[in-house]
This record gives structure tokens, sequence and C-alpha cells, in this order.
């Protein structure tokens, strides 16, 4: 049975050009190559491992479903961009990702799925010296390892440390791009347990509300759903969309904008939204937060089934 489905992707092809035509003709041994997910798969040259250079995208696949895997591409493209990495091929990656999926045979309905990009070998080492640039990408299907739960969290709110118009000002800092550079992200969490809540959400140091580490936030006010918008230098969420999408179908509101640190405390709800799911806030810096289980399950219900995924796909900050 395989519960962990790893392939090692064809950068030359991944990154390279071709429309969907073109793709639909290469080999499946051209593109990804399975491999033991207990192997040793990483070259220690590479920059993923040495400096934490590259990209990445995470979603859940709900029984044979990739949930939101069009916005989850063109966010790669985005952050490769921001990254002066060269442009991914879409239709290469789709395959890429339908390839590993009938690869997995799991009774589990909900893996994890990683699409993982480096930069490549290091060439300023010897041995990334005689490399060609080509990236190194990983994609990967995880049944075995923690997956989403839906229970209510609570939560804390933390200072991020810069302003909010820092990505404006120094867009070297990459804010916006989900990199693989991630013990900032780490460090949080740890500091989470630490304070014995479940995860937190950043502010700017001029006081308005980010990001999760791994996740968007959504604050609810009566029938309006607002986000931060992406602008100040958080990623643009794609599980937020499906939920957005929801909202508009339920006939609600929805709002990009800035949104201070002290008016998502005096949300009516609080959602935090990741990897394909929707989960409820139900405490934020100590002050407890009302959540309806029946309209988590609605929401989540109505993403998994690609309801909201065409609707999805048209919002965003204007």
């Amino acid at each position: 049975m395989a519960s962990i489905v790893l392939a090692m992707g064809n950068g030359k092809v991944l990154f390279g050009g071709g429309d969907a035509a073109d793709i639909a003709a290469v080999p499946d041994r051209d593109l990804v190559t399975m491999v033991d997910p207990e192997g040793l798969n990483i070259n220690a040259f590479d920059l993923s491992v040495l400096r934490g250079d590259g990209i990445f995208e995470a979603t859940t696949v709900w029984k044979g479903y990739p949930i939101s895997l069009e916005n989850h591409l063109r966010r790669l493209a985005h952050s490769a961009a921001l990254m002066d990495m060269p442009a991914p091929n879409m239709a290469a990656f789709t395959r890429a990702v339908d390839l590993v999926i009938a690869a997995y045979d799991d009774p589990e309905p909900g893996p994890l799925l990683r699409i993982i990009v480096s930069r490549g070998l290091d060439p300023d080492t010897g041995v990334g010296k005689a490399s060609d640039g080509t990236p190194t990408v990983f994609i990967f299907l995880d049944a075995k390892g923690s997956l989403h739960e839906i229970d209510p969290i609570t939560m804390a709110s933390m200072t991020r440390g810069y302003p909010s118009d820092i990505t404006s000002r120094a867009p070297w800092l990459l804010n916006g791009a989900k990199t693989l550079s991630y013990a900032f992200n780490c460090a949080v969490h740890r500091e989470c347990a630490r304070r014995g809540v479940g995860d937190a959400v950043l502010f700017t140091e001029d006081g308005f509300t980010m990001e999760c580490p791994n996740s968007s936030i959504v604050a609810r006010y009566g029938d309006l759903f607002v986000t931060p918008d992406p602008s100040i230098g958080i990623l643009n969420g794609t599980s937020q969309r499906e939920l957005f999408a929801w909202a508009i179908q339920e006939g609600s509101r929805i709002e990009y904008r800035k949104l201070p640190i002290a008016e998502l405390r005096e949300t009516d709800r609080l959602y935090m939204t990741h990897g394909g799911w929707v989960i409820p806030v139900n405490e934020l810096d100590g002050r407890a937060l009302d959540y309806d289980p029946a309209e988590i399950a609605a929401i989540n219900d109505a993403i998994h089934t690609g309801r909201t995924h065409d609707d999805a796909l048209t919002i965003g900050p204007r």
C-alpha cells in the first residue's frame, strides 16, 4: 500500500516551455520518477539544504481531488518570480501532480500534498559548479504524517517586528513569496507552545494584522468576511479564497483591506485557513470567540467537493 508517495520531478520539463499538448506527449518517466520516501534523495550541495533557497506549496488531496491546485500553482509562479527563478510550466506541474496522486492507494481520504522547489545545486561549491542551474523538484503525498483537523484552536497575537510598508520599501525581504526559509515560522510555533496556545496571528509594528505562521486569517463581522490585503507583505491565501467563495455563495460580503489588530480582536468570528481547510478560532488573546461546528463542516464540504473552486479562481485583492 502506497501511503507515502514521493516523486522527483524533471526540472528541465517542469520549468521548461511547451503548451498542454506538448506536455501531454512527454512520457511519464520523463516528467517524474517515483523514489523511496525513506531513501537518500537529496544532494547535500543542493541550495534547499545549504541555504533554504527555494519555494513550495502545500494543500490537501481530498478523495483524489487536489484542493485549489490552480491557485497554488499560480502562487508558485508568483513566488518563483519574486525569487528570480524560472517560471514553472503549469501544464507540466498539473500532470506531475496527477501522476503522484495516481500512485497513492491508502484509504486515508485527505493526505497532504507538497510541492518543493529548490534553485538547484549551489554553484559556489565544487559539485554545483558543474551543474546547469536546473531547479530541484520534489512532489509528495503523505497519509502518515500530521493531517488537518477542524477542532477549534486558541490563538495569540504577536508582533512581526516591522512596519506595514516594509514590502514596498524592501522587496528583497521576499514578503509575499512562499519560501523554504521557515526558521522564523517554526520559532513562532515554539513560542505558541510556551504560551499554551494553538497558533499565532502576526501583526506589524504599526498595528496591522498580517497572517499566521502557516496560514491565512479571516475575520467575520456580521455578514462581512475580511482578510488582510496581501500587499501588506503576506501570502495571497488559497484556502482563504475558497472561504470567500463560500461566503459569496451564501449571500455574504467579502473584503480585502488593511485590518488593524485591535479591530481583529473585536471580531464576531475568526477563521484560520490553510491546506484546503477552514479551522475555527475559539479564543484570541484570552477573549472567547463564537463558532458554529455545522458552519465549519459546511464550508469544508463545499471546498472539498469543488463547489467553491471556480469562484475562488476569480477572487483576489484589487
